[in-house]
């Protein structure tokens, strides 16, 4: 930072509007003020400031030579912006906005408040501030108040009653955008929707509602945006955006993303979900049109519908007899007994899928079955659509989907009774792994075959 500060300075020395002091003048005082800047904003009471500085590491360099003009944003100004930013502690601040935001505060040249006229100032920041003297000093929308040519050994301090926000940050302020671009725990959210090139169009998309991961959220999930493509990563970033502006008590049971695919909400007692797995942990972040939800782990669109998902799932080779058994139904049942076509239709689905050892274990129930081939298609055809209900009912959706006997019907006609204590199926099947999402439904792994009592 300190060779940019100084080939900052080396460019921008001379100014249109500001005449630097020279320090060979002949009538430059032989008595320097024995304080820096960062010393004397210090002892002046800008804690703020001095706070930032130290955050951002921009102490040292406004301890080097210079020289440097500093407008120096009072406590209140901090506490001002804080609030218009929707934060409550600088600290929160991701370093990188806190340092562009103190580098545009900074001129390089050291300039009294008689020196200075009419016109833009290029800052450190890169960018430049307004200046103009017609009704006092204003720098921007700021105004230079007392104290002001506030002389240092390395520069000038004048004071400012607002903090000044470049361009490029103040372009967040009062969108959908706002609670996370400000605030460091969304770093990594920020950083994928630049990399996606999603920012603009979240800016001036109005009324949008964003289901937000936190950094810890993208750790859980496993997932860098660093190592995902723009395209891949644009789909799964817009797969956490509604077109709408939804608050925490409009939420329903569905809803459309941007990427196109739904999102599905469990309300419970526990707490409030998104696709079973995925818990909604802050609500109701409202800035500009938009609302912010927060979220501990990052949403990932589904790819396929059931059979496609489960077909995704027999890649380990865990589930290829399911696979199997379903595409004998479509080899040589009816197109009514077709069951990788009507898992593929619109649904929705939920599917209590066995394993292939489940499927071991009801073969080695009979001597005259070697294979799935050998099992009667009729009795097949049962068993499959008893593993079937025609709901979406992920694990948190069970406990109200159950009836009074806490059984669910299925496709087959049957119901099945399961305890959500044990997490087991007609006290046979033990549920070990749930809520894989599909697009058209959800599916759940069991241990072993249902038997449906016509078996």
């Amino acid at each position: 930072m300190k060779t940019k500060i100084f080939l900052l300075a080396v460019i921008f020395t001379t100014s249109i509007v500001f005449v630097g002091c020279n320090k060979d003048d002949e009538n430059e005082p032989t008595n320097l003020p024995s304080g820096d800047i960062v010393q004397l904003a210090q002892e002046n009471g800008f804690n703020s400031l001095a706070t930032a500085l130290t955050i951002t590491n921009l102490v040292d360099d406004l301890q080097g030579d210079g020289p440097f003009t500093v407008f120096a944003p009072t406590d209140a100004a901090f506490a001002a912006l804080l609030e218009t930013i929707g934060q409550t502690d600088i600290n929160d601040v991701p370093v990188e906005v806190l340092e562009q935001i103190l580098l545009y505060h900074v001129v390089p040249s050291s300039v009294m408040s008689s020196q200075i006229s009419d016109g833009e100032v290029t800052t450190l920041q890169g960018t430049s501030v307004d200046v103009s003297t017609m009704s006092g000093i204003m720098v921007n929308d700021a105004t230079v108040t007392m104290p002001y040519d506030v002389e240092a050994s390395n520069g000038i301090i004048h004071t400012i009653d607002q903090v000044l926000v470049p361009a490029s940050i103040a372009q967040f302020v009062n969108t959908v955008l706002e609670p996370a671009f400000f605030n460091k725990n969304f770093s990594t959210l920020i950083s994928a929707a630049v990399k996606a090139d999603l920012v603009t169009t979240l800016l001036e998309t109005p009324n949008l509602t964003i289901f937000a991961p936190s950094n810890d959220a993208f750790t859980m999930s496993g997932i860098n945006p660093d190592n995902i493509d723009k395209e891949t990563l644009a789909m799964v970033l817009t797969y956490h955006v509604v077109g709408a502006k939804v608050l925490s008590t409009q939420i329903p049971s569905e809803a459309t993303t941007v990427n196109g695919k739904n999102i599905n909400f469990s309300l419970v007692s526990s707490g409030n979900f998104i696709n079973g797995n995925t818990e909604i942990v802050a609500v109701d972040i409202q800035s500009g049109s938009g609302v912010v939800h927060v979220i501990d782990k990052v949403l990932l669109p589904p790819t396929g519908n059931i059979v496609e998902t489960a077909v995704a799932l027999s890649a380990d080779g865990e589930f290829t007899s399911l696979i199997a058994a379903l595409q004998r139904t479509a080899n040589e049942g009816t197109p009514e007994q077709n069951l990788l076509t009507v898992l593929s239709s619109d649904g929705p689905f939920t599917v209590f899928a066995p394993t292939n050892a489940a499927f071991q274990a009801l073969l080695d129930s009979n001597m005259d079955w070697n294979s799935l081939n050998d099992i009667p298609l009729n009795i097949l055809i049962s068993v499959l659509t008893y593993h079937v209900v025609p709901a979406r009912a992920y694990d948190k959706d069970l406990p109200a989907a159950l009836n009074t006997n806490g059984e669910l019907p299925t496709a087959q006609g049957e119901n099945i009774s399961i305890d959500l204590t044990a997490l087991t199926i007609n006290q046979s099947s033990n549920i070990v792994a749930v809520n894989t999402n599909a697009t058209n439904g959800v599916i759940h792994v069991i241990n072993a075959v249902l038997i449906p009592t016509n078996f």
